[in-house]
């Protein structure tokens, strides 16, 4: 694959760079993307000639940034391929998403003798909200173990399931790994004793397709950012009539039905769980993104992405001294150690040679327990990245492994 371009590299602004300056190989994609144009512009867009209020303003500006908002959760139900557009939330992230789940969720369905499941391979916030409110409502809080090499056997969660399982939350995706778990198995065997799931599509989203209905999930999460749309936007969906007996998590303006001396009644549908003036502006960046991604052929993108991780996989597997952890699958997503190198000394001199990528545990301490990992480095691709970016991380590497190593300085 060498010499291979990505058909995208050229639509995002801070990749371009001037004759004599060193490209930046950004491979850290599973914290966040970068943005393309059409995004960066939909931005100014919206705060040069659209920016209001909405839900509060009878004037044409604040009708017109309302219209906007509620275009672009249409969007994201024709993205997903949602039932209805009151199946879409709009949170701030992944993590508010999956916060509002456990509040809400286990104050609606759960109590003492009930249990909620989660897997080891879980990020951060698909396991701490779940984990803090069971403990709070005195719910058993359940965890599949990962096998050693950050797979997950479906049966794992399957036998910790029975007729008190209220809520399964599972990942689409390992940030670790890239390892995608059999969810159609898990959800079907969750369903099987009356159990609700929740999916964290955070990385999955960026790679794949994803079709709510086909999976049959009670919920789904992702984070704009990581779909090359802006920070401080992401959604949540839920089934409607799952949502409907969740109560508000956030109170304020916007959620409010009747409020007064005669009592508080809490809107229907997606505005109940949207309380306060919403970022409009990511909202809109969020909707130019996936129109980005569809106005490029996203499954063409997604299959150049598929190819440049076979070759990822392969040039780093030549490099002495490189180790790669999880299952032996092409990935976007590969973690990596070096023989001799601590992670974080890895990551701070391959971005001193103008290679970026995560170092540390991936806020997935549980998996990186179970396989027995301090610390690794990761590399995540993206639509834009190329096999120089691959073969400009894998040259650095193998600088490593010589003696006397001294890194490509600027």
């Amino acid at each position: 694959m060498r010499g291979t371009h990505s058909p995208a590299a050229m639509d995002f602004p801070i990749l371009r760079t001037q004759p004599g300056e060193r490209p930046l190989a950004y491979l850290d994609n599973a914290a966040t993307t970068q943005k393309p144009e059409a995004v960066i512009r939909r931005l100014a867009d919206y705060y040069s000639r659209e920016n209001a209020n909405i839900h509060r303003g009878g004037y044409p500006l604040s009708l017109r940034a309302e219209q906007l908002y509620e275009q672009a959760r249409r969007r994201v139900q024709g993205w997903l391929g949602a039932a209805s557009p009151r199946e879409v939330v709009f949170t701030r992230s992944s993590t508010e998403g999956l916060n509002l789940l456990a509040h809400a969720g286990l104050e609606a369905w759960a109590g003492p003798g009930d249990n909620v499941v989660v897997t080891e391979l879980e990020h951060a916030s698909n396991y701490y909200p779940f984990q803090r409110q069971c403990a709070v409502r005195q719910v058993e809080f359940r965890v599949a173990a990962a096998r050693r090499d950050g797979s997950l056997d479906p049966e794992a969660v399957e036998a910790l399931l029975d007729g008190r399982t209220k809520l399964v939350s599972v990942t689409a995706m390992s940030n670790v790994t890239g390892f995608r778990p059999d969810l159609k198995a898990v959800i079907r065997a969750a369903h099987r004793v009356g159990a609700r799931v929740a999916v964290d599509a955070s990385q999955e989203i960026a790679h794949h397709r994803v079709d709510v209905g086909a999976l049959d999930c009670d919920f789904l999460c992702f984070s704009g950012h990581k779909v090359y749309g802006p920070t401080g936007c992401g959604v949540l969906y839920g089934k409607e009539e799952a949502l409907a007996q969740l109560p508000p998590w956030l109170y304020g303006g916007g959620m409010l039905e009747r409020a007064g001396p005669g009592g508080t009644a809490w809107k229907d549908g997606p505005d109940r769980f949207e309380a306060g003036s919403p970022d409009v502006a990511s909202v809109l960046g969020l909707s130019a993104a996936l129109d980005y991604l569809d106005g490029k052929g996203v499954s063409a993108l997604f299959a150049y992405e598929a190819e440049l991780a076979r070759y990822l996989r392969e040039r780093l597997g030549a490099v002495p001294g490189v180790r790669l952890h999880g299952p032996d699958c092409p990935s976007p997503i590969l973690t990596f150690s070096v023989e001799g190198w601590a992670a974080y000394d890895v990551g701070v001199l391959l971005g001193r040679a103008g290679v970026a990528v995560r170092c540390g545990a991936h806020c997935a301490y549980p998996l990186m327990e179970r396989m027995g990992l301090d610390g690794s480095c990761r590399v995540s691709l993206g639509i834009y990245n190329s096999a120089a970016d691959v073969d400009a991380l894998a040259g650095e590497l193998e600088r490593m492994g010589r003696t006397g190593y001294v890194y490509s300085s600027p």
